[in-house]
């Protein structure tokens, strides 16, 4: 049994001569092969097509009559309609079990040990399709230090639409910038934006270097050697030793930056670091607060460890470079 015709099959001459044949009264092959100009083993071998996908048939005399069209033409519709929804039904399916693909894709990369090089050249163009794939391949926090805005693929279309995606996602992503962005007119439009995406952000006087790390698979930097290009190739390290390295790092410039105040610190630790900064003692400011003696040396403790700080003179610096106590009439260091 032949397969069934679909109606994408059918060609240019076909359709012209499936049209005479609907616009005319029933008539012989070579009727229409004279009509047409054709020759008739061309007009036969259209017809052919027409008849297996029965639009028309053969009536006695070798008279050749058409179906109904809207009838004909939409059975095979309906049958292309079905086949289409089959196959968007095995698309779904597919997508639906990427994420079991990648699970076990893990699994066996513990069990079969690393597969790929410590470490790899990635050229610019290639570095938006490297990101996704330590995205999507690793697990654990994003965390990044950037030492410029306009350099490097974060400016890239495809990797915004993917820090976007990984921030939806609930994935902890932190990053450090150099305090000099805060002088770029669009840094704060688009902080903000993703701040409120899920973003933590920190701020230092000076950033050392641009890399990235995903989680547990790599780390990914910028080619030191190209300052002034703006993408510039990577280097991707996937060395374990170097990785840990990088988290280590990380972890100590994150200690160092400071977050920029944005207005939601608590009224009750504002006022304790007023209090703070007159040089009041903890007992007076307790009372001055309403809080225990406890909750307030707690509450400076826990400030200090916030800005990463040892001593409360340093957490006085801290507060002056983020603002907090810059309100009003109120300034840094000086009485109301």
């Amino acid at each position: 049994m032949n397969p069934q015709r679909s109606a994408l099959d059918l060609g240019d001459e076909a359709q012209v001569l499936y049209r005479h044949i609907l616009r005319r009264a029933p008539a012989t092959i070579e009727e229409h092969a004279a009509e047409l100009g054709w020759t008739r083993t061309k007009a036969a071998r259209q017809l052919a097509d027409l008849e297996a996908m029965r639009l028309i048939h053969l009536a006695e005399g070798a008279i050749i009559q058409a179906e109904d069209p809207r009838i004909a033409l939409g059975r095979l519709l309906d049958s292309e309609e079905a086949d289409l929804t089959t196959r968007r039904q095995q698309l779904i399916d597919v997508r639906h079990s990427l994420e079991t693909y990648e699970s076990d894709f893990r699994r066996g990369l513990l069990l079969s040990g690393p597969r790929v090089a410590p470490w790899e050249r990635v050229p610019a163009s290639e570095a938006p399709a490297a990101i996704e794939r330590l995205a999507r391949s690793s697990q654990g926090p994003v965390c990044q230090v950037t030492s410029t805005l306009g350099r490097g693929p974060g400016h890239l279309k495809a990797v915004k639409e993917l820090r976007a995606e990984i921030l939806a996602s609930g994935r902890v992503q932190q990053s450090v910038f150099p305090l000099s962005v805060l002088e770029d007119p669009h840094w704060r439009e688009l902080a903000e934006a993703r701040s409120t995406a899920g973003e933590q952000q920190r701020y230092l006087e000076d950033v050392p270097l641009d890399f990235i790390i995903f989680g547990d698979q790599g780390v990914l930097l910028a080619d030191e050697e190209e300052q002034e290009v703006r993408a510039p190739d990577m280097l991707l390290v996937r060395a374990e030793n170097l990785r840990l390295m990088f988290e280590a790092l990380f972890a100590e410039l994150w200690r160092r930056a400071d977050p920029v105040h944005d207005g939601t610190a608590a009224a009750a630790d504002i006022r304790v670091l007023e209090l703070l900064g007159l040089g009041f003692k903890d007992e007076a400011i307790a009372r001055h607060v309403g809080l225990g003696l406890r909750t307030v040396r707690r509450r400076i403790s826990t400030l200090m460890d916030e800005h990463g700080v040892d001593t409360r003179f340093q957490l006085g610096v801290a507060v002056c470079r983020r603002g907090l106590l810059d309100e009003g009439d109120t300034q840094c260091g000086t009485p109301q």
